[in-house]
């Protein structure tokens, strides 16, 4: 597909929800870099996304808006003459659900909240004051950008700069300054086109630029910070003096990576303030073939469990306790326990499952289970005290796999293969809201939480190479954070290992 038009607006919406190829998509960049309107188009996309996005978390649990409310926002918001505030009553929800149905409801809401947002950004109480900014702005004025003051702006040609900022339109409500490189890291705003003469795609190591209007200066893009924390991942070294699985640790960052000291060893769970670490160990080269929980240094370790079969730790972010799975018994299910990170005061919760995840209270936990007829699939919930006739199916999803509940909500990630292509989804606790966060052609899985919630790190083979990638929650963006070489996650078919593939392995992060 190659695109010479006037304009490319009508590609916009499939921009930001990555549906274009690579070569329409550097097309549309190098379009946006030369044609103010089409990237006045761009922004108000753009903002509606990074504005609405973490309202639109808190009300209703969808992080980023999706297309087909994306658009009816902004063409509503368009189609206004006037500003106005929007006033929504709960009491008149039946009576839209049966006119015009829940996505009317959505965007109504998502109206309501952008009007409410655009006044307590700009502090603007009455009427006859936002009257008085849309007049001073109908020229197309520049306006202030949130926390940056008017006289760092500089105005397009023929404009007037001006620290106001008019309502009438989506258009109006969208600032549109040559920014400055602070207020840029400030609202961490990418834009991904890139400055006039130079048409062509970033290359390697290259950072974005940004340009506005005809002819401003260009100004370095400042990239979000990446989230802090450590993320332990572990695979399997097939070198001829290795051969057994080894933990690696790793900033989020991609700056500090580095191997835990024991050997041997797979399945790794940090503990919330990422002091200790419990693991599972094949007995090669030296470690005993139990889960093991120490420090980050690998001093002598405790054995929880003391059964080959134990498996997949995972801490509680409220005491010094370990969830954990085991095929333990001889029928070979697998079955939930706990016990104190040093391994005493086990517990068996008589509950068949695996993949347990601890809930931010301590008490209750996710897993992968079935009925007790085989039936009935998916991610249940349970808690410590009534896991055995208490625990209920929240998502019955056969394909759902590797839940891991936010450490701060009630969202709860996992991945599954639901159209043979291994993707993430994200899902309330209570089951409602599922939504796909990737749908990338590659395998993308084993996600786990950030410790503030923001961010996902998963394993992906994008590029055709492994490596650990991160997830902006709010804005849908992915991004490398270490690439594998030399390394796989299928250790050969023989004792210990058994059956394995990548799925049967899981990442944590941690403080």
């Amino acid at each position: 597909m190659h695109l010479k038009p006037k304009h490319v607006t009508q590609h916009l919406e499939a921009y930001f929800d990555n549906r274009l190829t690579l070569e329409t998509r550097r097309q549309v960049e190098a379009h946006l870099a030369e044609c103010r309107f089409c990237a006045q188009h761009f922004f108000d996309i753009q903002r509606v996304q990074s504005e609405l996005g973490p309202v639109l978390k808190k009300t209703l649990g969808q992080p980023v808006p999706p297309p087909a409310l994306r658009r009816q926002v902004r063409e509503a918001l368009e189609a206004s003459n006037r500003p106005h505030r929007f006033s929504f009553f709960w009491t008149t929800s039946g009576r839209l659900l049966n006119a015009a149905g829940t996505l009317a409801i959505m965007a109504l809401l998502a109206l309501g909240v952008y009007t409410i947002l655009q006044d307590q950004l700009l502090g603007v109480k009455t009427l006859p004051q936002r009257q008085s900014l849309r007049s001073a702005t109908a020229g197309g004025n520049l306006a202030e950008v949130r926390g940056v003051p008017s006289a760092n702006l500089t105005p397009l040609p023929g404009t007037t700069a001006t620290p106001t900022l008019g309502l009438t339109s989506l258009g109006d409500t969208l600032p549109r300054p040559t920014p400055t490189l602070a207020s840029l890291a400030k609202n961490k705003v990418s834009t991904p086109f890139p400055p006039a003469g130079k048409n062509n795609w970033l290359e390697e190591g290259e950072r974005p630029w940004m340009q506005v209007g005809p002819s401003p200066a260009t100004l370095q893009v400042a990239e979000p910070e990446p989230p802090a924390g450590t993320i332990a991942f572990s695979v399997f070294n097939p070198a001829p003096d290795r051969e057994f699985y080894e933990i690696h640790l790793i900033d989020p960052g991609g700056i500090d990576h580095r191997l835990f000291a024991l050997e041997g060893v797979s399945e790794p769970a940090l503990s919330p303030d990422g002091q200790q670490i419990a693991y599972r160990a094949w007995s090669e080269p030296t470690s005993p073939r139990s889960l093991l929980s120490s420090n980050l240094e690998g001093d002598p370790p405790h054995r929880i469990g003391g059964f080959w079969e134990d498996a997949q730790p995972d801490w509680s972010p409220t005491e010094y306790r370990i969830i954990f799975a085991s095929q333990r018994e001889i029928d070979r299910r697998w079955r939930l326990y706990t016990s104190w990170g040093d391994g005493t005061n086990e517990v068996n919760l008589r509950r068949e499952g695996k993949a347990p995840t601890f809930a931010p209270d301590g008490y209750r936990f996710a897993f992968e289970a079935c009925d007790h007829t085989g039936n009935r699939c998916g991610l249940w919930q349970g808690d410590l005290d009534n896991s055995e006739y208490g625990s209920y199916p929240f998502l019955e999803d056969p394909l759902a796999q590797s839940p891991d509940w936010s450490p701060v909500d009630e969202q709860i990630v996992y991945m599954a293969n639901s159209d043979e292509n291994w993707d993430l989804y994200l899902v309330n606790s209570d089951g409602n809201n599922v939504r796909r966060l990737t749908s990338d052609p590659a395998v993308d899985g084993l996600p786990v939480w950030s410790p503030d919630g923001e961010w996902l790190a998963f394993l992906s083979n994008r590029g055709g190479m492994w490596g650990i990638w991160l997830y902006q929650v709010d804005t849908g963006q992915s991004r490398p954070a270490t690439s594998l070489s030399d390394v796989s996650f299928t250790p050969p078919e023989r004792s210990p290992y058994g059956q394995r593939n990548w799925w049967d392995e899981q990442l944590s992060w941690s403080r």
